[in-house]
């Protein structure tokens, strides 16, 4: 082996590469601290992951404010059926015959009291809004799907690129030593300026995937630390805590499943009940008689002069009894039965669109999985193919057929694939997610129960 020169005794490009190669050296310092915080920082199962996320979600927090809503629109119309009571005070002055005060006759004290007796239009609309109210927990667990997923496939990228930055690392460590072995060859006078050319910019191309998979790690790990509410310097993965992915068979109908199991479709399902029953209610309230109850008591006073214009007055009056009424004509309310109608109509149609959207995003996801279970395969192959390759010019090296810019060129080709074959599964488990997703069984993968 040539002793190893010195920097003045190098030529002018020889010099400038190896400062080159320092200053990679330095620039990738940084790519061993997200190991090093990840070892500092205690692991994270996931499902304590996904615990935490349900916990902290805001998306949960307005689904769950949205169902409450719906259960008070719920009880604001079943209160029709309870009495409405008002206690107030008409006081006035009255000279000659005593005048009503906005529609009630001056009184000291005055109670009403009101609520629906009989209402087949009121009914359908508590009909309506009851459905509504169960649409909204549909909601909640869509929400609570979405968190799983959301953690999931955060938690998953971040294992993936963890192990991705370390191959890179290595995959550095051979640029490096290739392209020092290459300086070397070249003082020498056996490779070219072509050839260190070539080595700087295979290290710079290794450089740039580790400062990508360096940036897409920390704003990972920003956004699992939102999803968690715990600091991002404290969050590093558990992979042995993520449970396995089912095999999924292309045999199996998941088109079928997921439109059955969707919960986008039954929420669109509940949108028909709702709109059909709001379209009845305002048909009902087209043509069926109302009955309230309704009772009114008043105490009223001699200075309003009702003693004078009234033979027999008394100062305590009261009376109640039904209030009915029989629809004759309404065009007002015919146009508003049929605006009922064409909601409901858009109702149903966007059933059928949501139907064929779920089973359209399941058999293509389905298909895929094979496509990305092949380029998983593959990439594990040229993986496998690549470590085969280093080992044979390791072999080479000791009948002194290949040199340790060979060997470094190896394994820096070997980790690359290795690299490339992270980046296949991460692929394929997506897709495998958001199936479990679309056909309900998502939860119960990430949650089994214990």
């Amino acid at each position: 082996m040539p002793r190893r020169p010195r920097c003045y005794r190098m030529t002018r490009v020889g010099c400038a590469a190896r400062v080159g190669a320092l200053a990679c050296a330095l620039v990738l310092s940084c790519a061993p601290c997200v190991a090093a915080d990840a070892a500092a920082a205690e692991p994270i199962s996931f499902r304590r992951a996904v615990d935490l996320a349900l916990q902290h979600s805001g998306v949960m927090g307005i689904a769950t404010v949205n169902q409450w809503r719906a259960r008070e629109a719920y009880e604001e119309v079943r209160a029709n059926y309870i009495p409405q009571i008002t206690i107030g005070s008409g006081l006035g002055y009255s000279y000659g015959f005593p005048l009503t005060l906005e529609g009630s006759a001056p009184s000291v004290v005055n109670f009403n009291s009101s609520q629906s007796l009989f209402n087949l239009s009121l009914r359908q609309f508590l009909k309506a809004a009851k459905i509504d109210w169960n649409a909204s927990s549909l909601d909640v667990q869509d929400k609570r799907d979405s968190v799983i997923l959301d953690t999931a496939l955060t938690y998953a990228q971040l294992d993936q690129l963890t192990g991705k930055l370390k191959a890179l690392g290595e995959a550095q460590s051979a640029a490096d030593n290739a392209q020092f072995v290459t300086e070397q060859r070249l003082q020498q006078g056996v490779d070219s300026k072509l050839d260190l050319t070539k080595s700087q910019l295979v290290a710079a191309r290794i450089r740039l995937r580790i400062a990508e998979a360096q940036g897409q790690a920390d704003v990972l790990r920003e956004h699992l630390s939102k999803l968690l509410g715990l600091p991002a310097e404290s969050i590093a993965v558990e992979p042995a805590s993520m449970p396995e992915l089912p095999v999924i068979s292309q045999d199996d109908d998941l088109p079928a499943r997921a439109v059955e199991n969707s919960l986008a479709v039954k929420q669109a399902e509940e949108k028909v009940a709702a709109a059909q029953a709001r379209a009845t209610g305002e048909h009902k309230a087209l043509k069926m008689p109302i009955i309230d109850l309704a009772s009114q008591y008043a105490y009223l006073a001699k200075y309003n002069n009702y003693d004078l214009y009234y033979r027999n007055y008394t100062a305590n009056n009261f009376s109640g009894g039904l209030n009915i009424r029989f629809p004759i004509f309404n065009s007002v309310q015919k146009a508003k039965a049929e605006q009922a109608d064409a909601s409901a109509l858009i109702a149903k149609k966007q059933v059928e669109i949501t139907k064929n959207q779920v089973s359209e995003d399941a058999l293509k996801l389905q298909r895929s999985l094979r496509q990305l279970a092949a380029a998983r395969d593959v990439a594990k192959l040229e993986w496998e193919v690549a470590q085969g390759d280093l080992e044979a010019v390791k072999a080479r090296i000791e009948t002194g057929n290949a040199n340790t810019r060979d060997q470094q060129n190896a394994r820096l080709d070997a980790e690359d694939k290795h690299a490339a074959y992270f980046d296949a599964q991460l692929e394929l488990s997506r897709a495998e997610l958001q199936l479990l997703r679309l056909t309900g069984e998502l939860e119960k993968w990430a949650i089994p129960p214990r």
